[in-house]
């Protein structure tokens, strides 16, 4: 029987319901501002680091880049800084993944908050082996996380399966040859994942799968 095939994770909306979060900094924003129309451009950035989206959301605002960054940053702090809860079937399913298989992360958020949310979860010492937005040149949809990842695992790429919330991340993780499974939440069930090579409702039902079914990726 051939070993289990590894296995990266996303994140935020995969591991941390983290997204309503955000979304209440971004919409606590665009109220501050004056621009409470543009809350509903929210899932422009959902799977994105803010470096990479920050430039088109400046451009709407009429804003300097920067005075964004920070008006985000000081609008988004206060809700990260409470109880980050847990995704359906963490930390359990997520444990029943790792056993006897090689697991990391490739996440958007910056290291430091990621080092947060996984000791809060009990999961730094499943996911040692991460990559974070802060550490590439380039973030999802580009492969640059889900390649370092794979590097710091010391697997081919072709080899590990993803899993994922978003359309940028379904595809970062395609653009860099992994399999894709996608978990939609909430935030991200009415998008477009269709790039992803199935679509399961939650971890619980993606340990089962990957048990038996990860060979058709």
């Amino acid at each position: 029987m051939s070993a289990p095939r590894p296995v990266v994770f996303d994140m935020d909306g995969v591991l941390v319901d983290s997204e309503p979060l955000y979304e209440a900094g971004f919409v606590s924003y665009m109220n501050g501002i004056g621009r409470p129309e543009l809350a509903a451009w929210y899932p422009n950035t959902l799977g994105r680091r803010r470096a990479d989206f920050v430039a088109e959301l400046a451009e709407l605002l009429a804003r300097d880049e920067d005075d964004v960054i920070a008006g985000l940053r000081d609008a988004v702090a206060p809700h990260l800084a409470g109880e980050l809860p847990a995704m359906p079937g963490v930390p359990d399913a997520v444990r029943a993944i790792a056993a006897g298989r090689t697991v990391g992360l490739a996440s958007s958020s910056r290291g430091s908050f990621v080092d947060t949310v996984l000791t809060r979860l009990g999961l730094d010492d499943v996911l040692a082996v991460r990559a974070t937005g802060d550490e590439v040149a380039h973030g999802k949809p580009h492969p640059d996380l889900y390649l370092l990842a794979a590097e710091r695992l010391g697997i081919d790429p072709a080899t590990a399966i993803a899993i994922e919330d978003t359309p940028a991340g379904a595809a970062s993780a395609k653009a860099a040859g992994m399999g894709v499974i996608a978990i939609p939440n909430d935030h991200t069930r009415d998008l477009d994942l269709g790039i992803a090579d199935v679509v399961l409702k939650d971890l619980g039902e993606a340990a089962s799968w990957l048990q038996g079914d990860s060979a058709k990726l």
